[in-house]
């Protein structure tokens, strides 16, 4: 049966409001609030499946911001590509990149430059290449790791007598630091992984758990009784058996070849205008038991009713959001916590600069007492990001020992971010423009529990019908654990809605 859509818009208070009714008896309405990744991969999955089954659905995705996509934001300027949000995502991670190809992008995604993978570390003033054969926080191969002036000799040793050390018996989660203190001594905490784990969590691995961060290293230690040893035994493996999953044109980190913006503008585009609602500022939301219904206000006063309602937000916007209808669920929500950061980006000419940047970046241990926690020599990782001759970066500023430094006015924390870098790189006069952007309370941190503190947040959410939570605050916070867990529950939407089965049908989100 095909629906009958009926549209009328009419403007009041400078506001366009649009309704869709529908003369079927089984039509069922699902609202978005948060047209990031995660609402706009929630409401695209539905409409897939709304399409392939003939589904009397409507979806609406509602956001009060003027443009949809959250903080993958894409810019030029003077022939540079500034990405002022996330710059790429894991190809290991498979949701991203098999969406990409559903949204007719696969030819737009593009590899890191493979010249330049490597990854430096600040220390003492200068920056040193991780030996070949590092893994995050981990040596695959001896003799690189022996030549490396990261760490002393002692640091070496205790870092290599991780082959031999008994595995934990215990399943219960720990912080980083508690495993790589364990696994792999002080040393490797101080020098490697705490700059590592800022790199990507802007956390305190003293507070982060590893079942929810870094899980992987776990699991060898699980299974091969060490990590090192788990991790020869895989390159072994990869060796002999080609990834099909990555490919041979993908490597561990992939783009778009116009920014990160391109996948958020084609699921905007998809659902279009009728299904977008932007601007739209609502100011309350209840659920009406009886009738298991979703009630959301508008600040002009339209009301939207949905049988489901999906809040694609950070945990501690929802638990405001929540704070009268549920809550208990609103008292759980706030208690993840988070840490800010704010990201510089700098163009210079590439005479300006002495360090070769061959490389991707480096991180900087706090140990060093910088003001950056990280940068990117984002022309070296991917191609296309900067006219030839030109040199743009990209430094990390703020998270769990940076915010101090985040709280400077801009002028400021430009000036002390400019001077590291010239000392780091040697650095003279000037950037040709640079462009800053502060993102308050925008890094969910995992900490030690988080898998508990997940399940019983959703465990809580069940009871209130139709009520879905999605986002980077639950299953990772990557752009394909995120693809991942908004498909996942808008089948289960979906699911609960028209009764379908997910499970007899082949389906790249059930894995």
């Amino acid at each position: 049966m095909i629906g009958i859509k009926i549209l009328v818009a009419n403007k009041r208070e400078g506001f366009e409001e649009s309704f869709v009714r529908f003369f079927m008896p089984d039509h069922k309405k699902v609202a978005v609030i948060g047209a990031g990744i995660s609402g706009l991969v929630f409401a695209n999955r539905l409409r897939e499946v709304s399409e392939k089954h003939g589904l009397a659905l409507e979806v609406r995705v509602f956001d009060a911001a003027p443009r949809a996509g959250g903080t993958l934001r894409t810019e030029t300027k003077d022939g540079f590509l500034l990405e002022k949000g996330p710059d790429s995502f894991l190809s290991e991670r498979p949701w991203g990149v098999e969406l990409c190809h559903r949204l007719g992008l696969e030819n737009e995604l593009i590899g890191t430059e493979t010249a330049f993978r490597r990854t430096f570390v600040a220390r003492g003033g200068r920056l040193y290449g991780l030996p070949d054969g590092f893994y995050l926080i981990a040596p695959r191969e001896a003799a690189p790791f022996l030549m490396t002036p990261l760490f002393s000799p002692f640091g070496k040793l205790r870092m290599l007598s991780e082959c031999w050390l008994p595995p934990t018996r215990s399943a219960s989660d720990e912080s980083v630091a508690s495993f790589i203190r364990r696994r792999f001594g002080a040393e490797a905490l101080e020098r490697v992984g705490q700059p590592m784990i800022a790199g990507v969590y802007s956390g305190d691995p003293e507070k982060l758990g590893i079942l929810s961060t870094m899980p992987h290293f776990r699991e060898l230690e699980a299974e091969y009784g060490s990590v090192i040893r788990g991790l020869r035994a895989q390159a072994k493996k990869n060796d002999r058996v080609p990834d099909q999953t990555r490919g041979p044109r993908y490597s561990l980190f992939v783009s778009l070849k116009n920014g990160m913006q391109a996948l958020t503008d084609e699921l905007a585009r998809r659902l279009g205008e009728t299904s977008l609602c932007l601007k739209f500022k609502a100011v309350s939301l209840s659920f009406e038991p009886g009738n298991a219904r979703w009630t959301i206000v508008s600040e002009s006063g339209e009301r939207i009713q949905a049988d489901v309602l999906c809040l694609a937000v950070p945990a501690c916007t929802a638990s405001r959001w929540l704070e009268d209808t549920a809550p208990e669920l609103a008292r759980r929500l706030d208690d993840l916590a988070y840490e800010s950061v704010a990201t510089l980006n700098l163009a210079f000419d590439s005479a300006q600069i002495t360090h070769p940047l061959d490389g991707f970046g480096f991180v900087v241990p706090r140990s060093e007492c910088r003001s950056l926690m990280a940068c990117t020599f984002v022309h070296r990782k991917f191609a296309g990001r900067a006219p030839e001759g030109k040199v743009l970066l990209r430094a990390f500023v703020g998270g769990a020992f940076g915010r101090e430094i985040f709280g400077m006015p801009d002028a400021e924390l430009k000036r002390a971010v400019q001077k590291d870098l010239a000392q780091l790189l040697g650095i003279r006069g000037e950037p040709l423009f640079s462009t800053l952007e502060r993102y308050p309370r925008a890094l969910p941190q995992y900490g030690v529990g988080h898998q508990e503190w997940v399940r019983t947040v959703e465990e809580e959410a069940d009871r209130y019908p139709g009520l879905i939570l999605t986002g980077a605050s639950y299953h990772g916070t990557g752009i394909p654990d995120c693809v991942h867990d908004a498909e996942r529950k808008a089948e289960a939407a979906a699911a609960r809605l028209f009764g379908l089965n997910f499970s007899e049908e082949k389906s790249s989100l059930m894995v």
